[in-house]
């Protein structure tokens, strides 16, 4: 599960969550954002967009490794060993394509968070 910074990616998403907070928070005051506050705004979202692209084809991978080491179990057991074995790989299945799409989303919000940054240089360039 390699990511393209050096931060862990709980790491990327706290310090997302503070620079969104904090523009959010000047917002709502009536302030103006200043084109810095949405640069490091976009470019937090983008790093931590770009590095879950990279690292949640890890975690499917993680997760259907457990299952065949017997490591992921089905909470409420119904029926024989087999059933349970059906089901635990029915909901790894189910989470492999939640992973999957998350993915996609995130591939399609860092390209757009680019878009969003190159025109906000473009903007304060002009």
């Amino acid at each position: 599960m390699r990511t393209k910074s050096e931060e862990p990616p709980y790491l990327l998403a706290a310090q997302a969550g503070s620079v969104v907070r904090h523009l959010y928070s000047r917002l709502r005051a009536g302030e103006a954002a200043s084109p810095a506050d949405l640069c490091r705004t976009i470019g937090a979202l983008q790093q931590l967009a770009d590095d879950l692209t990279e690292v949640l084809p890890g975690l499917q991978a993680q997760l259907e490794e457990d299952l065949l080491d017997g490591k992921v179990r089905v909470s409420d057991p119904v029926g024989g060993v087999w059933d349970q074995a059906g089901q635990a790989w029915d909901k790894v299945a189910d989470v492999g394509y939640a992973l999957a799409q998350a993915r996609t989303g995130g591939l399609l919000l860092a390209a757009e968070l680019r878009v969003s940054l190159r025109t906000l240089g473009e903007l304060t360039s002009s």
